[in-house]
């Protein structure tokens, strides 16, 4: 992406199985995801599938990614525009009457309201914390441990080459993508050492080169996911497409569903990958023209 390579998994993080989470450095034993049998096979392969189910349904759910998914990953994430074409492309889909189409990611909502500017799509920020007119409610204590974790951090991390803590008010992000290899995986394992005791409280999600830490009442893209789909009707099938090991959750909850990894990964539980955000692109114009084939 930026060509700073992937900080290794430390043998002693356990997983948490809402994400692809980890948790405290303490903790003596790993848990690890099953990997699944079959690696995903790429999406433009398994056209028949999405046509079928597309064609077939009433109404499709069409869940997105934002960054690494719908545009592409940037350094400095404040930089980054959607193009016209995209959003109009998005604004045609939303207001389809076979699809709902909702964009779920780590950012907060209004950044997303500002940065894409559809008011057909529905939109779930801060990894399923708000959503429309609703944002969820942080217990006295989660909200104090949260504070001494960002203090913390900005206090031994941030002044690290390269790294960035980003407040995104009911969490905060730890951004190493600037960092040398071994500059975040000493800003890694100090972030373990952090959160480890406040685990009862705070989780760190793995993301496109950051760190998300959060409350657990945070519950996650799975969970949002799910949201969403028990307010459509039922039997609705979903499309949902991400990047990385926050989307992952997601992958489980809709295992049934087509689901899409931007960038082949084998240990993905996604069904599908395409390979880049061109390729989602590809994918959005392929179907909106599937959809008027109909």
């Amino acid at each position: 992406m930026n060509g700073t390579q992937p900080v290794k998994r430390m043998g002693a993080v356990a997983v948490d199985p809402e994400a692809t989470t980890v948790r405290a450095p303490v903790i003596a034993r790993t848990v690890r995801t099953k990997i699944p049998a079959t690696a995903p096979g790429h999406l433009f392969e398994g056209w028949d599938e999405v046509r079928t189910r597309v064609t077939d349904a009433p109404l499709c759910a069409l869940l997105l990614d934002f960054d690494g998914t719908l545009v592409k990953i940037r350094r400095r994430p404040w930089e980054v525009r959607v193009p016209q074409e995209t959003k109009r492309r998005l604004d045609r889909l939303a207001r389809n009457p076979k699809l709902f189409v909702a964009v779920v990611s780590g950012r907060r909502r209004q950044d997303l309201q500002t940065r894409i500017g559809v008011p057909a799509l529905r939109l779930v920020g801060l990894h399923g914390a708000e959503t429309d007119g609703r944002n969820t409610k942080l217990s006295r204590e989660s909200k104090k441990m949260l504070a001494l974790a960002q203090r913390t951090a900005i206090q031994r991390i941030a002044a690290m080459p390269g790294m960035r803590i980003e407040d995104k008010g009911l969490s905060f992000a730890v951004h190493y993508r600037g960092a040398a290899r071994q500059v975040a995986s000493a800003a890694r394992a100090c972030l373990l050492e952090m959160v480890g005791p406040l685990r009862q409280w705070l989780k760190v999600f793995e993301g496109a080169m950051v760190w998300e830490v959060l409350p657990n009442e945070i519950p996650g893209k799975g969970a949002a996911t799910l949201d969403l789909l028990r307010k459509l009707p039922r039997g609705t099938p979903a499309i949902y497409i991400g990047d990385d090991g926050t989307d992952e959750s997601a992958f489980r909850a809709l295992n049934d569903q087509i689901t899409i990894r931007v960038g082949f990964s084998p240990e993905s539980q996604a069904k599908y990958y395409v390979r880049s955000p061109d390729e989602v692109l590809a994918f959005l114009s392929r179907l909106e023209t599937q959809l008027k084939q109909a």
